[in-house]
């Protein structure tokens, strides 16, 4: 899968690099405000304009790495089959979600181009910032439907939570563990 491994290193080289600019425009702002007492207008919008697109090319970076937020209690009480079944379509609907809000996107792209509608202070057009959702949601609901293919085929790391991760690594190391997880004391 050479194309998602490309595809990979460019979402993080472009997210972190625009996190790295907006935590410098951030700085810079507090430096002029603060020292030169001459705060920049521009600070704001190109922070907001950078840290935006940062964050949601950071959703599905953080979906793909397992690091999102995620409910598993009631998930690792489920025998493996049922985890199959409920992974599967939970991650189908992330999909259609994600790509239902990309699809809603561009709308308000048309709306805004056809509009002409700017920043106030640097003039960058609002649809540039806009252009984002399209682009992030698209790559959330592509890694949606990798992990559901993935749920699908029972793949262990799809379908083990944190808490079952956790409990076999502490029986691995030797503690004295009873065998129904501690589950349900």
């Amino acid at each position: 899968m050479k194309f998602f491994k490309w595809l990979d290193r460019i979402e993080e080289a472009l997210a972190g690099t625009l996190f790295v600019g907006g935590t410098i425009v951030a700085l810079w702002g507090v430096f002029t405000r603060y020292v030169l007492n001459a705060p920049a207008a521009w600070v704001t919008e190109i922070f907001e304009f950078l840290l935006v697109w940062a964050i949601f090319l950071g959703f599905g970076m953080a979906l793909k790495d397992k690091r999102h937020i995620q409910v598993e209690l009631l998930f690792d009480l489920f025998p493996l089959s049922i985890k199959r079944i409920v992974a599967t379509i939970s991650n189908l609907i992330g999909a259609g979600y994600s790509f239902y809000l990309a699809y809603s996107s561009l709308e308000l792209i048309t709306l805004s181009k056809e509009q002409g509608m700017t920043t106030i202070d640097v003039g960058i057009p609002i649809w540039t910032t806009y252009l984002v959702l399209p682009v992030g949601m698209s790559l959330l609901g592509l890694y949606f439907i990798i992990n559901a293919v993935r749920a699908a085929k029972g793949d262990k790391a799809e379908l083990t939570g944190e808490l079952e991760a956790l409990y076999e690594e502490m029986k691995e190391q030797g503690a004295n563990l009873p065998d129904d997880k501690g589950v349900g004391v």
